[in-house]
């Protein structure tokens, strides 16, 4: 199995997410704090997921500031269907799937 079809499988749900899906402390964290530990938690992430949970509209922004305060963030392109996206996972996870692909 390929590295995005594992992904792929990780993040097909996204779309049916919504803010009931976030956890109950998240309503009292900044968007910036929820994907935080949304990523530390091991957990891949992509701008729809991120909009219906966290009411993000600019989860790239988040990610080059989470970036600049020195998390390791792996930016993968997905194709699914007509559409190419980005999900972003942190180094550590991103070594997990490699090694599951091989």
């Amino acid at each position: 199995m390929q590295i995005k079809d594992i992904i792929l499988s990780n993040i097909k749900s996204h779309s049916s997410r919504s803010k009931s899906d976030a956890p109950p402390e998240a309503k009292d964290l900044t968007q910036e704090e929820n994907i935080k530990r949304y990523l530390e938690g091991m957990n891949m992430i992509t701008p729809l997921y991120a909009l219906n949970v966290y009411g993000c509209f600019r989860l790239s922004a988040i990610i080059y500031n989470l970036r600049k305060e020195g998390m390791d963030i792996v930016t993968e392109f997905v194709t699914f269907g007509n559409k190419t996206f980005a999900c972003y996972m942190l180094k550590k996870r991103y070594e997990e799937i490699q090694e599951e692909a091989s």
